[in-house]
Order: structure tokens, then sequence, then C-alpha cells
């Protein structure tokens, strides 16, 4: 009987043993177990899955709305916990630089062609133009992932209006969305509305809870907090003005030089040759350029500090190195480059985003050139969360890029802008490495990257770049209508312009 005891006591002590060691190499903080080389994906198990099986991992997208990607220096936060734990692309853009669009595009992993918004109102544009059914979170839910949606989606969706399909929970701002302020969300069901807070804390916390529970329910889950800052505010009786800041940063940047201002672009003294959307403005202000990017970047600051708290609460729930999360805007933002201030232009200031990418399996601390776009991100985010996308998307998968691998990309990329009347679009064209090119089929511009980066010369109707302009042309004619891989081809290399151009920059 003693010895029969002694081997079932030593049995047990090797069972302790390894369940010590196997507890021992899973605790600890989120931040202190990143110190290793890259590792195998892990993420969130569910009930009942074999302890054997590997366990998928989590997603959290956090979106701004009109964000510059030069901004993106000015939240420390959110540099020091993406930017340096994982991927940031310094050549991504929004292909079709308007909120309703681009959240369209995130929505579906489609261009405005496929997906049919192709503008913030009118009969081609808002909400009424997206199919509800056709939202990418049904791809996480239809998988096993619970999935929650907190903030602002896109324009013209109401408190009536049709939950979208895919939403384990669904948060969005309604009536006054521009608002900060004064605003209402459908709580998931039971709306309310908010008068004395800041919508981006508001936000903030919904997107903490939600990970919470997620998280505690032991269930793989996907999270979208889209921010409205750093947005111009809309009252409710339409009137606009300057983003307000929360009290603790309304003395920040006060001094702050805007970055615009160091453009040769700025306030462009001739804007003749330009496409007719910027012939149509007027000098700019200094002052006003001025203010509205200290508000700008004040009201980045509660951005800044929800991606803190964010990372906080994964790391408290011990999710947060099973968790990939994706920071970009919705489309960026002109500040008087070419005497223009806005969005849904096709000049680079529009374009450009910023994009960062950290995660279970992501280079820590590294920059990619490719050129990317957010059509890209959601076939992205099924790759990573290794799920199927349920229609044909018009992305293509960053997720060998994210892992250091090299990944062959697309040559020339579609960017456009839409109208509400008519056929619905606007100017139409192609963005490639050197050129950026696009026509409204009268209204054309072409401009030469390498020579002119701040794109203040028109060549459209220059003879040496005819053979340029005639081949972008046929590209551009190939990516109005294209779907799937066609929106992703390699075409090769544009031709070089002829020799003796009339209107070079230095002319």
């Amino acid at each position: 009987m003693r010895a029969w005891a002694q081997s079932i006591t030593a049995a047990l002590l090797v069972i302790l043993v390894a369940t010590l060691a196997t507890v021992t190499a899973t605790s600890g903080t989120g931040e202190a177990r990143e110190s290793g080389a890259v590792r195998m994906v892990q993420g969130t198990q569910s009930p009942g899955a074999d302890a054997d099986e590997p366990t998928r991992p989590n997603l959290v997208f956090v979106l701004t709305d009109d964000m510059r990607d030069d901004d993106l220096d000015h939240m420390p936060i959110t540099r020091r916990l993406l930017a340096d734990q994982g991927v940031e692309f310094t050549d991504a853009i929004s292909p079709h630089p308007l909120c309703c669009p681009a959240r369209a595009q995130l929505a579906t992993g489609q261009y405005a062609q496929n997906n049919g918004v192709q503008h913030n109102r009118g009969v081609h544009g808002g909400f009424d133009a997206l199919d509800p059914a056709q939202e990418a979170s049904v791809w996480f839910r239809d998988a096993g992932y619970r999935t929650a949606f907190a903030g602002k989606f896109l324009n013209g969706y109401h408190p009536g209006d049709v939950r979208p399909a895919g939403w384990s929970r669904w948060d969005a701002l309604t009536r006054g969305v521009y608002d900060y302020v004064d605003f209402s969300m459908t709580g998931d069901g039971d709306p309310r509305r908010y008068t004395d807070s800041y919508v981006t804390s508001v936000i903030e916390d919904h997107t903490n809870e939600a990970v919470r529970d997620f998280a505690r329910s032991g269930e793989p889950f996907v999270v979208y907090a889209w921010h409205l800052a750093p947005h111009y505010r809309i009252s409710p009786e339409g009137g606009r003005s300057l983003p307000p800041a929360e009290p603790q940063d309304e003395k920040l940047f006060l001094d702050q030089r805007p970055s615009a201002f160091d453009d040769p672009a700025f306030d462009e003294e001739d804007v003749s040759d330009q496409p007719v959307y910027l012939r149509r403005g007027a000098p700019v202000s200094r002052d006003e350029v001025a203010a509205e990017n200290t508000a700008r970047l004040q009201s980045l600051q509660s951005v800044d500090r929800a991606v803190g708290s964010l990372v906080e609460t994964l790391d408290e729930e011990g999710v947060l190195d099973d968790t990939y999360i994706v920071f970009t805007s919705d489309n960026g933002y002109s500040l008087g480059e070419h005497r223009y201030v806005g969005k849904d232009v096709l000049t680079d200031e529009a374009l450009q985003v910023p994009l960062l990418v950290r995660g279970p399996d992501v280079v820590r601390g590294a920059t990619s050139p490719l050129p990317v776009t957010l059509v890209d991100l959601p076939v992205t985010f099924a790759a990573l969360a290794g799920v199927t996308p349920q229609w044909q998307v018009d992305g293509t998968s960053l997720a060998p890029t994210l892992r250091g691998e090299d990944q062959p990309f697309r040559d020339t990329t579609l960017i456009q802008t839409g109208r509400t009347l008519g056929d619905g679009w606007s100017h139409r064209g192609v963005r490639t490495e050197r050129y950026l090119y696009g026509t409204d089929g009268v209204d054309t511009f072409l401009y030469d990257r390498l020579l002119d980066p701040d794109e203040m010369v028109n060549l459209a109707d220059d003879p040496a770049y005819a053979d340029v302009l005639s081949a972008l042309e046929t590209r551009r004619r190939e990516l109005v209508d294209c779907a799937g891989w066609t929106c992703n081809q390699q075409f090769g290399p544009v031709p070089e312009p002829a020799t003796g151009s009339v209107r070079g920059p230095s002319s």
C-alpha cells in the first residue's frame, strides 16, 4: 500500500509541476509578455474548445474622422502603444476621401462602384445607399466571434433605421452625430441621449465595456470604436464651428504652427491650372487655419487617451497579446494647401491617412511604404482572424507585410469622388508611385509627384506627358469598373515623359 501511495503521489507531483509551468508561461501583463520574439497567434478560446486547439485572436478597430496623417505626431500615447509596438504604413490613403463612402468601404471591403455609396447624401449616398446585410461584421459573427460597434457609423443613419447585420452589440450615434456634447446613441436597443458628456469619452467607455464583457466570456471578439474627432462641430441647428475639446485640453497647442504652413502649396498663389474644385478657392486666412489646427489637435487628445485606456483594458483582461489593434482615419484633410480647407478632393492632403497595426505576430517598430488603402482593411481583418469573406472584396490582405514578409502589390490605385446627382460620379482617377491623375470627363489633372511633390503644376495639357496621360487613362478606364482581383493589378512601368516639357515645376 505504501509503495502504491508513493507512486500516486509522484504522479500527482509531475502533473502539478507541469500545470504550474504552463500557468507561469502564460501569465503576466501583456506588456511584459511582449518582450519575446515573434510568436504564434494566441487569442481568446471559445468555451468547450479542445485545450490543444489553437485559439483565435481578437481585433479592435479604432477610427477617427477627418484626421491628417501628420496629426499623429501630436498623439504620443497612440504612437508609443501602437506605432512603436507594431507597423506604421507611411503611404496609406483613403481612396474615396469623404466620410460616408470611406466608411462604406470599411464596412464592405468594396469600392463605391460595388457597394453603392458614392457620397454622404442624395440618391447615391448615405446609409440608405448601403445594403445593411452586406456588412463585414457578419463574417466574424458567423465564424463564432462576438462583435461590438460604438461610435459614428455612416452618414444618414437615424434612430429608426435597421440595425446592420452581424453586430452582437450595436451602439451607434444617431441624433446630434457631430455635436460632441449633445447627442444620442442606440445603446444596443436601449437608446440614450447625452447632454453633459463628451462624445469621445462615451465611445471610449462603451468600447472598454464591450472588451471587458467579451474577454470574460472566453469567446473571440471584434470591436469597432469609430470616433468623431477631429471633425468640425455641427450643431443641431446646422451651424458649423470648430471641434470643442475636453476642459483639460483647452490650453494645449495654442501656439502650434500648422504643418500646412510649411507646404509650398499652402495658399497657392496661382490655382488657374488646378481642377475646378481648387480653382474656386479664395486666399485662405492663416489665423483661421491656425485656429482650426489648434482645435483639431486639442480634440484628438481625448482619442489619444482613449487608445491608452483601451490598451490598458485589454492588458487588465489578459488579452492584449492576443489582440490586433488597428488605428486609422476615414479620410485626410486639407488645411489651406491649394487654397482649400476640407476633404472630398483628390489631393494628397485629403487622401493620406495614418495607419497603425499592432498584434500577436506583427513586426514591432516597423514601417512599410506599401501604397495601401482603406479598402484593404476588411480583407486584412478576415485574414488575421482566419475567417472567410462572404462576398467578393476589392482589397488585398496586408497580413504578409504585417508579419515582415515580402508581398507583391498593385502598382496603380483607383481614387475617386462622387456627386449627389447625375450618375453619382465626379472626378475619378489613379495614383501610382510617381503620378496622380484624374478627370470628370472634362476637367483633368496630372501631377508628376517625382518632380512636383507638392502637386502645384497640372501637366494634363503638356505634350511631353501625352504618353503618360494616355497610359494612366487606360488604367483609369479599367479600374473604374473593377471588382475583386481586377482592382489589384500590376500594370507595369508608366512611359517616361518626353523631353522638352513646356510647363515643368521649374518653368
